[in-house]
């Protein structure tokens, strides 16, 4: 008998959807909806005041109405409830409710929700696009929701998220913000039925997705893909589903190869802290999809279910503590694995090293209050890049792998490896993996499992790798489909093993199958894409930065009020801050890939949080910062001279009539700075459209379409400054020029009054140093990157991320450019030198078509000097004004006796000891050797990151060493200060 592979497939496809999936279900009964919208702003109430439970002092109680099939509700961002009553006819099969909000056939996650609720206010199961039912009897019934006599009462949390990830994708829209009361209902009602589920023809339409999707990826030269097709066929031929499974069960039996590459599935559901939504439905996103993972759970004791974010659990922890608890006890049998140990997942790139340590500090710290558990792994599948800091980070605070999948976007090189040991600018490796099925939110078919082996890139070394699935970025998690599919591809001819299984069993094993043979990837793993995520929404760079600033300044002034006078430490004050912080370092907050409505608020909190810090600093005095340890008073800036000169006796910068430095010469040695025939602080605007990604990228024909501001422009001279006006359209951009006596640095200020749309300003600063490389800081640390592009992976780095500094030198001399507010930035060879070009402003047009529209101010200075001249000067812009600010001894420095170290922190200690804890690194890459000098009685010891005493067979370098610290390229070091019983606390 002659087969036609093609009719085959086609034929199975038309049954599966015209014959099979309409007898999944069968109409038993109708039921009464009834729906009460939201009153006043529409945002979400505490379920029990919309059950009748409770009564809220500001809200009407609710008042449900009849509610029809076909009816439409919202609106955008409101939240509708709709009571569902019913009785349950006798049925031999199991009964559902089956429920469709309206949704469309795509982004789960991503529009329309609903979470349903007992009477009592039990969470009972949620509802999305691919889970739109409610199990009322039979195995996984949801318990306590039937009377004796079949009658139930159910209510529907529902959310009308609206649909910002359309067709076509990535359009220009309003609704990151809510609608006019106008605006027209986006939902509409489409079922609300009792049926019957048929657990026949589901595991019938699972025996076709294991045999019919996996046909196109079987070899038509070998024997198994004819028997599938023959057996395919076979089924389709049948007349009733018994049979149809028969003729499937020979070819589902055959065991897959002895060296079949082998998966181990993880449950997941990757939920972004705020993206297209706010925060506060995230909330509610969360607390649906551990619903749904629960309910599964319950019919199936195999599945296991990975969730990061310490911040997540606690939101379920607050709204629905009887949900908690249940989650808790899956957390005890292991089946709920918190992983990652961090706040939330955030930004990898952006955040000081301080801030990544906290990340951890906090969320292992909740981890192990809350479930006594620890995570082994670092848990970063979506941020956007990774820091070369990471590794020893991670080591430090005890952790033993790293996984991320988000290099497989890549844009020009394609990343070597999968599992290979990732070291870090100190030195430091961890085992480090990558998903080789590109994606955290797999749905374990065929074709996700075909790509992970042939995608795989050590089959040399080894033939295992980990598959996380389940809806995500908007939750959903994983839904019986995808069990069902990775029970049949468990041990299957032709596809590799698939193991439920929890993550760090995965990485043990792999970790035990490498040994040694690990491939090494040295430095950054720097992301190839989403490069404008260094710039958009510049508000929450500035935001995170001065709330880093402030931080740091009070937590010391705090702990020298607590050590010196006996003041009481604001721990709970900080803490709230530092959660505040956190959360916002979000992977698409910090980066400006959210809403309008996200910004909005991150904004306003960030303005609570400074203001709210500035009331924890202790004591009083003049104004001034603290740099370093040390207070410092502001100091008169240098009176520019005639024909716009700024000179201090050590630097001379002219300022031409077009308002741009024509000369800036070290007076020292006669050395002219700027390129020859070029100018410093030359506004460059660009024509920005992206090709995909508005908020996220910024691509290489962007860079092509330079304009320099060089119109009509206003120079005055003031009493300490040079100032130059000049417009463009709608924008307003102002530079000032000043110097500071005996420092060789300009300072160059720039205020922006941002009214461009899809372009993109970058400020030029053309320097006469010839170098191949550049160095930027990193979090503990310095990167170097080059200036040119020799190769596809040199050229893809044509913007990259540098946290206050840049820094580029040849032999004799160093200049450095300092930020207070940037991340974007590109530095390429021009002729005469090289051009360091900071990143201010970018306009895109989603998911916020406003974006950085307004008033922006940036703070930046030019100097002469080698690194760590650059850091001081970093140290000194990026430290805060305070109004009144009090003499201070420090309470540490350290006497360097070889090399470069500096103290990034200091702090007391999380456990509330009264132990101080000191926070060092070595700044140049090479070898230091300190001494602590203490301004108090006190022992040190050495501890990690998260303040233990190190471990004794630990393979990381000490510090400590008979009271000095010697310092290994970029080491840091965790110093606890016990004060003496006579100096306590």
């Amino acid at each position: 008998m002659h087969v036609n592979p093609s009719i085959v497939l086609a034929r199975l496809q038309r049954v599966v959807r015209e014959r099979l999936r309409p007898r999944l279900y069968e109409p038993l009964a109708d039921v009464s909806v009834s729906a009460w919208r939201v009153d006043g702003d529409g945002e979400p109430v505490p379920p029990g005041h919309a059950l009748g439970l409770d009564v809220l002092a500001d809200r009407e109680n609710p008042g449900y109405v009849p509610f029809a099939v076909g009816d439409t509700w919202g609106p955008a961002w409101g939240t509708t409830w709709l009571r569902i009553e019913g009785r349950v006819p006798g049925s031999v099969l199991p009964v559902e409710l089956v429920l469709d909000l309206g949704w469309f056939d795509h982004s789960v996650g991503g529009h329309c929700e609903g979470l349903v609720y007992r009477p009592d206010g039990m969470p009972v199961k949620a509802l999305h696009p691919r889970n739109g039912w409610v199990r009322l009897t039979g195995p996984g019934a949801a318990p306590d929701v039937l009377a004796v006599d079949g009658s139930f009462t159910l209510y529907v949390e529902a959310a009308a998220n609206p649909l910002l990830l359309g067709l076509p994708p990535f359009v220009e829209t309003t609704l990151g913000e809510k609608p006019r009361p106008d605006e027209p209902e986006p939902y509409r009602l489409v079922a609300a039925q009792l049926c019957a589920f048929s657990p026949d023809v589901f595991a019938l339409l699972r025996d076709l997705e294991a045999t019919g999707d996996l046909l196109p990826h079987l070899d038509p030269g070998e024997p198994r893909y004819w028997r599938v097709l023959d057996a395919v066929e076979a089924a389709l031929d049948a007349t009733n589903v018994p049979d149809a499974r028969a003729a499937l069960a020979d070819v589902l039996a055959r065991p897959a190869h002895a060296t079949a590459h082998r998966v181990t599935a993880v449950g997941h559901a990757h939920i972004d802290s705020a993206w297209l939504w706010p925060l506060r439905e995230t909330r509610r996103k969360v607390a649906r999809t551990l619903t749904n993972v629960l309910a599964l759970m319950d019919t199936d004791p195999t599945m296991v279910y990975a969730m990061s974010s310490a911040q997540q659990f606690a939101w379920v922890q607050a709204d629905h503590p009887e949900l908690f608890e249940r989650v808790r006890a899956r957390v005890a049998e292991g089946r709920i694995v918190p992983v990652g140990g961090m706040w939330v997942e955030s930004d990898a790139v952006m955040p000081a090293g301080e801030s990544l340590v906290r990340q951890i500090s906090y969320g292992q710290r909740y981890f192990a209050e809350t479930f006594g558990h620890e995570s082994e792994v670092v848990w970063l599948p979506d941020s956007f890049g990774y820091s070369g800091a990471w590794p020893q980070l991670a080591r430090r605070a005890g952790y033993r792998w790293f996984l991320t999948q988000k290099l497989s976007w890549n844009d020009t090189t394609v990343f070597p490896h999968h599992t290979f040991a990732w070291e870090g600018i100190d030195g430091t490796r961890i085992l480090t993996h990558f998903p080789p099925s590109d994606t955290y939110a797999a749905e374990v078919t065929a074709a996700e499992l075909k790509h992970a082996v042939t995608n795989f890139r050590d089959k040399t070394r080894s033939d295992h790798s980990l598959l996380l699935f389940g809806y995500g970025d908007g939750g959903g998690g994983p839904n019986r489909e995808m069990l069902a599919r990775a029970h049949r591809f468990r041990d299957l001819e032709g596809a590799p093993r698939v193991e439920l299984r929890a993550p760090e069993k995965f990485f043990a094993d792999a970790e035990a199958e490498l040994g040694d043979r690990a491939p090494v990837w040295a430095g950054e793993l720097y992301l190839e894409l989403h490069r404008g995520t260094l710039t958009s929404q510049i508000a929450m760079k500035q935001g995170n930065r001065r709330a880093e600033a402030m931080l740091r300044t009070v937590e010391y002034l705090a702990t020298a009020a607590a050590v010196r006078d006996g003041a009481a430490y604001p721990y709970d004050e900080l803490d709230e801050a530092w959660r505040t912080v956190l959360l916002h370092q979000f992977h698409d907050i910090l980066p400006g890939s959210s809403i309008s409505w996200v910004h909005r608020e991150a904004r306003d909190t960030y303005a609570r949080l400074d203001a709210r810090l500035r009331s924890l600093v202790p004591g009083s005095g003049a104004p001034g910062r603290l740099v370093g340890w040390t207070v410092v008073r502001a100091e008169p800036a240098v009176a520019p001279g005639a024909d716009g000169v700024l000179d201090n006796g050590i630097l001379r910068a002219v300022i031409g009539p077009d308002g741009h430095v024509t000369t800036l010469t070290e007076l020292r040695t006669g050395r002219e700075l700027v390129v020859e025939g070029g100018q410093l602080g030359v506004l460059q605007l660009f024509r920005d459209e992206p090709v995909r990604w508005d908020a996220w990228d910024l691509d290489r024909h962007v860079l092509r379409s330079r304009v320099e501001l060089t119109g009509p422009v206003t120079v005055a001279a003031t009493g300490d400054a040079i100032v130059v006006t000049r417009q463009h359209g709608d924008s307003t951009f102002t530079t000032t020029y000043t110097m500071r006596p005996d420092a060789p640095r300009l300072d160059v200020t720039v205020d922006v009054d941002w009214q461009e749309r899809e372009h993109l300003l970058k400020l030029s600063l053309p320097v006469a140093v010839h170098t191949m490389r550049s160095r930027y800081e990193t979090q503990y640390g310095s990167i170097e990157r080059p200036t040119h592009e020799n190769t596809l992976a040199d050229e893809a780095q044509y913007e990259v991320c540098s946290h206050r500094w840049v820094h580029v030198a040849e032999p004799g001399l160093g200049v450095g450019v300092v930020n207070d507010s940037t991340y974007g930035c590109d530095v390429r060879r021009v002729p005469g030198g090289t051009d360091i070009r900071p990143t201010l402003l970018r306009a895109p047009r989603f998911p916020d078509p406003d974006t950085d529209r307004g008033r922006h101010t940036f703070r930046f200075a030019v100097l002469v000097g080698d690194e760590t001249d650059t850091r001081a000067a970093a140290d000194d812009l990026n430290a805060p004004q305070l109004a009144a600010l009090a003499d201070v001894e420090p309470l540490m420095t350290l006497d360097v006796e070889s090399g470069a170290a500096v103290i990034d922190w200091i702090k007391l200690a999380d456990d509330r000891s009264g132990d101080v804890i000191a926070r060092v690194h070595e700044t140049r890459g090479g070898r230091a050797i300190t001494r602590p000098n203490l301004g108090f009685d006190a022992t040190v010891t050495e501890t990690d990151l998260l303040e233990r005493p190190l471990p004794p067979d630990s393979d990381l370098p000490v510090a400590l060493r008979a009271g000095r610290l010697v310092l290994g390229p970029y080491q840091i070091a965790t110093l606890r200060l016990t004060p003496s019983p006579s100096k306590e606390c």
